[in-house]
This record gives C-alpha cells, sequence and structure tokens, in this order.
C-alpha cells in the first residue's frame, strides 16, 4: 500500500497495471465515461460500503482505486513511447501543424479584411465611418474574450473537441455578416465570429508544444506565428478587390471560401494533449488514474471551480508572473499598433498620396514582405544558432536549465527581440516622416517592412520564451494570456487612429509611437539578464 501523500510520477508498467486492475475491468477493456467524476455522491456511495468499525471498503466493481493508491500524475511508457506526439511521425507533425496554421491564418484574416469597407458598409446600413470602425475593430475584442475560455477548455478537455465545436460556430458567425442588415447586428456578428476563431489563437502555440520537442520546434512554431501576421496583411487587399468589384458583404464570402480551402483537414486532427492522451490510455487499461480538481463534486461545484480558477488562469498568470506581464505588455502594444496601421493607412496613403482603396490595399504587402523575411531570418537563427548549441548541450551532457522545458536557457531565444525592438522603431520614424514629407510611396511602403519585420521578430521570440518556460502544461493559458491583451489593444486602437493623425499630423503621431516604442525595446535586455531569477520565483515552475 502506497502511503498517502507520496507522489507517483513514473509510467505504469505492465506488472503494476496487472496488480492495480479492477476486478470488473479486468479483461473486458472496459472504458469508463470522461465524466464519470460528475455523477454526484450516489454513484460514489455504491463504490463503498461505511462500517463504524473497519472504516470505508471498497467493492469489488469499483472504477478506481483509493486515493492513496492512484497517482498524482501520469507519464509516458518511455522516450519511446509512440503515443508521445513527439514521436510521431514527420508527416503527421507537419499536418497537426498546417492544420492549426491554417485555422489561424482564417482567424486573423477574418479581423482585417473589412477594413477597405469600413465607407460602404457604412453608407449602406445608414451608420457613420466610426461606427463602422467599431465594427471592425470589435472582432479582436471577440479574440481577446474568447482567448481565456479556449486556452484552458483545451488544457482540461483536449485541443480537439475545442476545434470541432468552434470552427463551425464561427462559420456562421460570419455567414450572418454578410446578411446583416443594421450596422448594431453587423457588430453583434463580427463580435461573436471573432470569440469564436480565439481557439486557434490561443491553444496553436501548446499544440506546436505538444508535437515538437523545443530543440525541433522554431521551424514549426515560425510557421504558426506568421499566420497572425500574413492574415492581416492580405486581408486588406483581398478586401479592397472585392469590395470594388463586388460590394463590401463579398468580404464575408471570401472568409467563407478561404476557410473551407484552409480548413479542409480539419476533421482528420488528432487530439495531442498530453494529459488527455494519458488518461485514455489508463482507461483502456482499467488503471488507476490520478484525482480531478472536480472529482467528487456536484455539477454546480464543479462549474463554481472551473471558472473560478481554470478561466482566470490566463489572468492570474498575467497578474502575478513578470515575465508574461513584461513579454506580453510589449508584444501587444505592437500588436495594437499593427491593427492601428491598418485603419491609418487608408487615411494616410488617401490624403498624401491621392490613393484609392485597392491602391492602398498593394501597399499593405509591404507588412507581408517583412513577415516573409522575419520568417527567413527566425529559420536562420534556428539552424545556425539554436539547433548548434542544443546539439552541444546533448553532447556534452550538459544538464537541463532550471525552471525551463527546454534543453537550454529560454534566454537564447531572446536575441530575435533584441533585433527586432529597433527595427520597429525604426519602421515608425520612417513611416511617419516620409509621409509627411511625401517621398516616394515605396518608402513609407518600406518602413512598413521593418515595422513587420520587427513585430514578428519581438512577438515569435516572446512566444518562444514563454513556451519553453511554462511546457505543454501552462503554455497555453500563457499564449492566451498574450492574446487578451493583443486583442484588446488590437480592438482599441483603431477607434482613435484617424482621429491621431488628424490632430497631430502623421510625423509627430509616428514620433510620439516610435519613443514609447524605444521603452518597449529594453525589455528583452533586461530578461536576457535577470530571466532565471524571475523564472525561480514563478508559481508556475516547471522543474529545478
Amino acid at each position: 500500500m502506497v502511503q498517502p501523500g507520496v507522489s507517483r510520477t513514473s509510467s505504469w508498467s505492465a506488472k503494476t497495471a496487472a496488480s492495480t486492475i479492477p476486478t470488473s475491468c479486468a479483461g473486458t477493456g472496459k472504458e469508463t465515461s470522461p465524466i464519470d467524476h460528475l455523477q454526484g455522491q450516489s454513484r460514489a456511495e455504491q463504490r463503498t460500503t461505511p462500517d463504524p468499525e473497519k472504516g470505508t471498503q471498497y467493492s469489488p466493481n469499483q472504477e478506481s482505486s483509493p486515493t492513496e493508491d492512484r497517482p498524482k500524475v501520469l507519464d509516458w511508457d518511455g522516450p519511446d513511447d509512440p503515443l508521445n506526439p513527439h514521436n510521431w511521425s514527420l508527416a503527421r507533425k507537419w499536418f497537426q501543424t498546417y492544420t492549426i496554421s491554417g485555422i489561424s491564418f482564417v482567424g486573423t484574416f477574418a479581423s482585417s479584411i473589412l477594413t477597405p469597407a469600413i465607407e460602404p458598409a457604412a453608407s449602406e446600413l445608414g451608420s457613420t465611418p466610426l461606427i463602422a470602425t467599431f465594427a471592425y475593430s470589435i472582432y479582436s475584442l471577440g479574440l481577446a474574450f474568447g482567448g481565456p475560455f479556449a486556452a484552458p477548455l483545451s488544457e482540461t478537455y483536449g485541443r480537439r473537441p475545442v476545434i470541432f465545436i468552434s470552427l463551425p460556430i464561427f462559420a456562421l458567425f460570419i455567414l450572418g455578416t454578410g446578411f446583416a442588415n443594421n450596422m448594431a447586428a453587423l457588430v453583434v456578428l463580427r463580435f461573436f465570429a471573432g470569440f469564436f476563431a480565439a481557439p486557434s489563437l490561443s491553444m496553436g502555440s501548446g499544440t506546436i508544444s505538444d508535437i515538437w520537442p523545443p530543440e525541433k520546434r522554431s521551424g514549426p512554431m515560425t510557421l504558426y506565428v506568421a499566420t497572425p501576421f500574413m492574415g492581416p496583411a492580405l486581408g486588406p487587399l483581398l478586401g479592397a478587390a472585392v469590395t470594388q468589384t463586388r460590394d463590401w458583404r463579398w468580404t464575408s464570402w471570401l472568409i467563407l471560401f478561404i476557410t473551407v480551402v484552409l480548413v479542409f483537414p480539419a476533421p482528420f486532427f488528432v487530439e495531442s494533449y498530453k494529459p488527455v492522451l494519458l488518461r485514455r490510455r489508463a482507461k483502456k487499461r482499467c488503471l488507476p488514474l490520478p484525482r480531478l480538481p472536480t472529482e467528487g463534486m456536484s455539477v454546480l461545484e464543479a462549474v463554481r471551480t472551473y471558472v473560478s480558477k481554470t478561466l482566470t488562469r490566463p489572468m492570474h498568470m498575467l497578474l502575478t508572473e513578470p515575465i508574461i506581464a513584461a513579454l506580453n505588455t510589449y508584444s501587444a502594444f505592437n500588436f495594437g499598433l499593427l491593427y492601428f496601421f491598418f485603419a491609418a493607412f487608408p487615411y494616410v496613403f488617401k490624403v498624401e498620396y491621392g490613393f484609392d482603396s485597392l491602391s492602398t490595399g498593394l501597399t499593405f504587402l509591404g507588412l507581408g514582405v517583412g513577415v516573409i523575411i522575419a520568417t527567413a531570418l527566425i529559420l536562420l537563427f534556428t539552424n545556425v544558432y539554436y539547433i548548434p548549441r542544443v546539439r552541444k548541450a546533448v553532447a556534452d551532457r550538459e544538464p537541463t536549465p532550471a525552471f525551463a522545458t527546454s534543453r537550454l536557457a529560454p534566454e537564447t531565444r531572446l536575441p530575435l527581440a533584441m533585433v527586432g525592438g529597433p527595427l520597429i522603431t525604426v519602421g515608425l520614424f520612417l513611416f511617419g516622416w516620409s509621409a509627411a514629407y511625401r517621398l516616394h510611396w515605396i518608402v513609407p511602403t518600406i518602413a512598413e517592412a521593418f515595422f513587420g519585420l520587427g513585430n514578428m521578430l519581438v512577438f515569435m521570440s516572446c512566444i518562444m520564451y514563454m513556451t519553453d518556460t511554462y511546457g505543454p502544461l501552462y503554455s497555453a493559458s500563457a499564449v492566451a494570456s498574450n492574446a487578451i491583451l493583443r486583442y484588446i489593444l488590437g480592438g482599441t486602437f483603431p477607434l482613435f487612429a484617424v482621429q491621431m493623425f488628424q490632430g497631430m499630423g502623421t510625423q509627430w503621431a509616428c514620433t510620439l509611437l516610435g519613443c514609447l516604442s524605444i521603452f518597449g525595446a529594453c525589455i528583452p535586455f533586461v530578461i536576457a539578464r535577470h530571466g532565471e531569477t524571475l523564472r525561480s520565483r514563478s508559481g508556475y515552475k516547471t522543474s529545478g
């Protein structure tokens, strides 16, 4: 008998399995329901017989072992366990990566495609451009509020169920935006479309962490991180094309078409979250399961526990983890600027250069070029700088860094942000002053490329740092907290973008933003110096 309170974290061997199989389960392969722990006290009473002299006696047909005989956590059968997603075939890994990246692209593409349709939509629906801008930006607020639900749900029930529930609902709300007959309906429908698009954006990094080991994660993570930048960059261009040739409602039909094309593999997406996979296998083997936080509770108590703990985890991490607070504030500010310029670019290029909506949409390709260059630099950094150091650490049998889940210290991810921060500042100053003096339109477009390049380098560095620090168990919640800030700022910044450029002038508005970005550029250098100390004080330590 294992003494109460003793942790049992090792994998279960065949001998251990045979000794712990309940009588009713042996030889039957019966799999218990995943919601057995919410069936109330009547079921528990059927499995136990109180006796004043002998204490509680467990009946021979109980579905789980007594609490003291149950492991606190489950683990893989070994490094070569075929159930471990790290041991999946390369084709399956890339299939999973492509699917989650495609969903992420669609979710962010839908956020910016309405930009060139703001004025036509306002005119047809009898509203003002400011309210129509709110209809554009509220999608980002939906992403912000949907993220806290999606990531903890994926960590509780798995990645696959969340995708299968949220994606069709997202498509239905997008369909509704195409038939909206007033601005209020458009605002509400776009908010809920963003809300149900949030899962792909908040749990994607956790999915990548499930599938790829840290030393091989940069390439797939680069593909995934590029999609929230390529989607918004292409949205205004394609949105302008369909708005000018058809009408603004075609922006909704285009989103649905791209959803079908990019997300058709989604039904074949398989579960990858470690605790869910191990619990399923333990049930099939009739092994004792770790006690769930809601086990023995009524449904109402379980819901209360879920709301108070699971849904608040991203916000708790944001408010109590200095690393997350600093990196998320910086990357969210940069992301807010991205959506700020989606509203500001049409104004600047129309006033300063006389461009129509389609010509303005083409200038957004500068952001896309910056993202492509950033992708190439990230892959180069990974293959030339990061992976050789991982191989050396393995060859030299160096110990795993303290308070991290990666083979190298998470601070080795920060050089990307150290380079990206100054590029953002350069892009902001160059855009503002070149447009104000009406230099050739290619100059502010090049400034967009600098901004897009630096923005993605910083974002990628922040995401990889948090993923390496918090690992598969908490990285989805860490990234969800990032999404909360990113999309709150992304939803609010566009509301004052045009007014800011009108009141301050293009050059001084960008100068103010550029000066603020200088402070943010210092954050990666501070964390590089004090990161290990901050990680050692984390309430979500994974090792050390």
